[in-house]
């Protein structure tokens, strides 16, 4: 027979302790909430009972497994949205409650896993693994062929002059399939990311490391999912242990 869940189990500590950084020239927001739950420990063995999964079109080019719970995520988004400092809208609907898992050991990572993605909007993310197995953590990284920290959803005024200094055509920047080809070449071309199989971590001749949030017990993080970020793990990390974080994605009122 499934547990039931408490009703109150993603209930937030009120009591958190809250920080803010700015990240890059961009001075790109990151808030980061430690002792964030109020229950965290039940919130990890929920975790871990659930079925994950690999397939593509649950975990996508995520590097591990996931699963999911449906329950109303609606009062959890609304704390987010006091921490943002704005009004967040979950970015699917219903919106779940996410949980990734990774375990490394005998793991290939492909060519985008090997440098930085972008997400939809604002990332939220908790690291839920407990004292004595947190390692790494999550890095934000500029671009230095283009000196890009983000990308726009839409192209703005930034990538239409970085398309002209590259002397490309105009339909690279019309359309949406033309600005996915623009950042898959210009960006996330495969000659950038590491040659070996490990994540980009400290950065290499394409990628700068701009900041780490180190991976603590119950820390929440949120960030503009569009700048670049990566996994931060070391080769040998989580060759035993399970990374494990929930994820919520969500897109800004305007």
């Amino acid at each position: 027979m499934p547990h039931p869940l408490p009703q109150d189990l993603f209930a937030v500590n009120p009591n958190f302790d809250l920080s803010v950084h700015t990240v890059g020239l961009g001075r790109h927001k990151v808030m980061i909430a430690d002792h964030f739950y109020r229950y965290p420990d039940d919130i990890l063995q929920t975790a871990l009972r659930l079925p994950y999964t690999d397939r593509f079109e649950i975990v996508g080019n995520f590097p591990g497994v996931r699963a999911s719970l449906n329950v109303n995520t609606q009062p959890l988004i609304e704390q987010l949205s006091q921490i943002w400092g704005g009004t967040l809208l979950p970015f699917f609907s219903p919106q779940p409650v996410v949980f990734q898992g990774i375990k490394m050991q005998d793991f290939r990572l492909n060519v985008g896993q090997r440098q930085p993605h972008i997400d939809q909007d604002v990332t939220a993310m908790v690291y839920l693994n407990p004292e004595g197995f947190c390692k790494g953590g999550t890095g934000l990284y500029r671009h230095r062929p283009t000196e890009l920290e983000r990308v726009p959803i839409m192209p703005d005024a930034t990538i239409r002059q970085l398309a002209d200094q590259l002397e490309l055509s105009d339909e690279f920047l019309e359309s949406p399939e033309g600005y996915e080809n623009f950042q898959n070449s210009m960006i996330f071309n495969p000659l950038f990311a590491c040659r070996d199989n490990r994540y980009i971590n400290d950065g290499n001749a394409y990628w700068e490391l701009l900041h780490l949030v180190e991976m603590r017990p119950n820390r929440l993080m949120m960030f503009d999912g569009r700048c670049f970020h990566s996994q931060y793990i070391h080769p040998g990390d989580y060759d035993q242990a399970f990374r494990v974080n929930q994820i919520l994605y969500l897109r800004q009122e305007n």
